[in-house]
């Protein structure tokens, strides 16, 4: 039963201090995860704002051609009777005073081109209707629907070439809508303008239209990785979407985290071993303080404590208590005659045979020398003790067994019975132990 008892503390020991080595380990985990969450966000708050600079560049060099362009927007309004040459003389005027990346300017009357500037280079767009062009008939016929300026590109112009157009529509207020004009950024600069900006960002740059959003029209590197941040530029004018990452790419925290699990790791079962030999040490303390060291049954120090705990049970459900104080008989003369080494041997054959013999719910103590007490917490009469008391003596008897002794050992018992012969284990053990002397002058007289 002790073997059985120790291996459940064990078992219990292991389970605890394994709960606790996992908590532990949970929370170094959840902080780990925390904290390389923090450095991860901190990486892309790094790159948000290195993105919002990219973007206010980009923003900046669309809406200065657009502002640019804006005026002659308001000149037509204002001449409804503008012809082509007065028109010329303008934009010339306009964009020769001014830095820009305009390559070409058009003015649309409904959806059909009447006029491109500068003329050279660009008079074969004159008169095509971008209405009936696929690649650009969605957004021109979205400006004028819809009334609102649009920016959009690269697309393949009419006239050859690519270009990023920026489409304005004129709104008369007596007849409404009126037509478009087309500033037409050229490609080459623009895209050049970007790779600028992205170099000075520090960023990698991919940059996808709405009609295109698997297939970039421009990046700084080969593929777009999945670990890219994803933004807008101006969904209501600029639609595009980038994709952008750090030029020297994302920062590798791989080592850190290996090395930070493995610690947590380290200290969680470091402090589970130590959780595990602390609770058996203390297990250990605590059968030291309470058993006897070379029988293993209880020692006295525990009676005190076990006797107030059965005695309280009994009172509270009425019940009666059975005690067995005993002796051996001629142990002072084993000793004497083989020495203690084998007087110890017969104390713990005897305390093995009172151990087999009791119930679970009963106690074995040894007192001291060759004194021993058992207490049985729950006896039917006095009849059941008297019984208990024979098998005993019977068990030991047939079951001792100890080679070195040319002959065994015998045992004196005396019983007292709660609460009949008392109601405190000093009355009790007073009356078990004069039924037990005399048991052992019996035993004398018959051997005499």
């Amino acid at each position: 039963m002790d073997r059985n008892k120790n291996y459940f503390k064990k078992k219990q020991a292991i389970f605890i201090s394994t709960v606790i080595s996992f908590l532990l380990l949970s929370i170094f985990l959840l902080i780990i995860g925390m904290f390389m969450n923090n450095l991860r966000q901190q990486e892309i708050l790094k790159t948000t704002d290195k993105f919002i600079n990219f973007k206010s560049q980009l923003e900046r060099l669309v809406f200065t051609n657009k502002t640019l362009v804006q005026g002659f927007e308001a000149y037509i309004l204002v001449n409804p009777g503008l012809d082509e040459t007065e028109a010329y003389t303008y934009l010339d005027n306009l964009l020769s005073k001014n830095e820009n990346q305009i390559r070409n300017i058009g003015v649309m009357q409904d959806t059909t081109i009447i006029w491109n500037y500068p003329k050279e280079g660009n008079a074969a767009a004159i008169g095509v209707d971008l209405a009936n062009v696929d690649s650009q008939k969605e957004l021109v016929l979205k400006v004028k629907n819809e009334q609102v300026p649009i920016f959009h590109g690269p697309v393949e112009l009419v006239q050859g070439g690519t270009g990023f157009i920026i489409r304005l529509p004129i709104v008369r207020e007596d007849s409404g809508y009126w037509g478009q004009i087309s500033i037409v950024l050229k490609g080459d600069q623009m895209i050049e303008e970007i790779n600028r900006y992205a170099d000075q960002a520090g960023l990698n740059v991919a940059l996808f239209n709405q009609q295109n959003q698997e297939l970039p029209f421009y990046e700084t590197t080969s593929t777009v990785g999945e670990s890219s941040l994803i933004f807008d530029i101006d969904p209501d004018f600029i639609d595009w979407k980038v994709a952008v990452s750090p030029r020297d790419g994302w920062e590798n925290n791989q080592p850190i985290l290996v090395i930070a699990i493995f610690m947590a790791v380290l200290i969680a079962v470091g402090v589970g071993f130590l959780t595990f030999r602390a609770l058996r040490i203390n297990y250990q303390l605590r059968i030291m303080s309470s058993h006897d060291s070379l029988t293993g049954l209880f020692n006295r120090h525990y009676l005190n404590e076990y006797q107030i705990m059965v005695f309280a049970a009994a009172q509270r459900n009425n019940r009666q208590i059975g005690l067995m104080s005993m002796d051996l008989n001629s142990f002072k003369k084993i000793n004497d005659t083989y020495g203690h080494n084998v007087g110890d041997q017969v104390l713990i054959e005897t305390a093995r045979i009172l151990k087999q013999n009791i119930r679970t719910n009963e106690a074995a103590f040894r007192l001291g020398g060759d004194e021993f007490l058992i207490i049985m917490p729950d006896i039917e009469n006095r009849k059941e003790l008297k019984q208990a008391k024979k098998r005993l003596i019977e068990s030991f008897e047939s079951d001792f067994s100890l080679l070195e002794l040319s002959e065994k050992p015998t045992l004196s018992i005396g019983t007292s019975l709660y609460p009949a012969d008392g109601e405190d284990i000093d009355t009790l053990l007073q009356i078990a132990d004069e039924e037990m002397y005399a048991n052992k002058k019996e035993q004398q007289s018959e051997t005499t």
